[in-house]
């Protein structure tokens, strides 16, 4: 494991040919990183609050409890990566993939993910009060007891997301994508046209029991 310091571009490229695979509580604050293929590495604790993370690749990487409030990151890859407990508060991950990562008790208050893809993520416990998903694939995803508090969802794909204990004031699904097969707190919802109701009305009309 490297000692603790700020890391460049140039010598994340030299020390990872070099087949160093571990990044632990590393600092990259304000750092520019690009096009970098980071797959598989350990970065756990690691520090990226205000990097710049355009077209990376962090897939199956950890990055458990890493610190990314304010990141700018645009189209990186985190398929399968290990994200539990990460900090990413007002953070811009716009067109990311999120497919399959651990992303439990993460802390995304105000958080821009337009447009990226959590199909069957596990953000559940997290809280994304605020956090905007508009465009955002979100099949399969487990978002049970999260807080979605004034969360936006334009343009979204939810189907066969799970929301049981999920608090959803203020959230907003005007304009969603598509809303079917919905899992709130052991029951159902079946809706496959846009919906533009608000949740109490959702929540009243459109919850039936389980069933095939």
């Amino acid at each position: 494991m490297l000692k603790s310091l700020q890391l460049t571009q140039n010598d994340i490229i030299k020390k990872v040919s070099q087949g160093i695979r571990s990044f632990q509580h590393m600092f990259f604050v304000k750092g520019r990183y690009c096009k970098l293929n980071l797959d598989g590495i350990n970065f756990f604790g690691s520090n990226f609050r205000e990097a710049f993370l355009d077209y990376c690749s962090f897939v199956k990487a950890d990055l458990e409890m890493v610190h990314c409030n304010g990141v700018d990151a645009r189209n990186v890859n985190f398929l399968k990566a290990k994200m539990d407990r990460a900090r990413m508060w007002m953070a811009s991950l716009i067109g990311c993939n999120f497919q399959e990562a651990m992303m439990r008790y993460v802390w995304a208050i105000e958080a821009n993910f337009r447009g990226s893809s959590f199909s069957n993520a596990d953000l559940s416990g997290s809280n994304l009060a605020g956090a905007d998903f508009s465009d955002a694939d979100l099949t399969g995803t487990n978002l049970s007891n999260t807080d979605l508090t004034s969360a936006r969802f334009t343009g979204a794909r939810l189907c066969g997301t799970i929301l049981n204990g999920a608090q959803l004031f203020g959230a907003d699904f005007r304009g969603i994508a598509e809303l079917s097969d919905i899992k709130i707190d052991g029951k159902t919802a079946y809706l496959k046209s846009r919906w533009d109701h608000g949740m109490e009305d959702y929540l009243a009309a459109q919850l039936s029991p389980n069933h095939a």
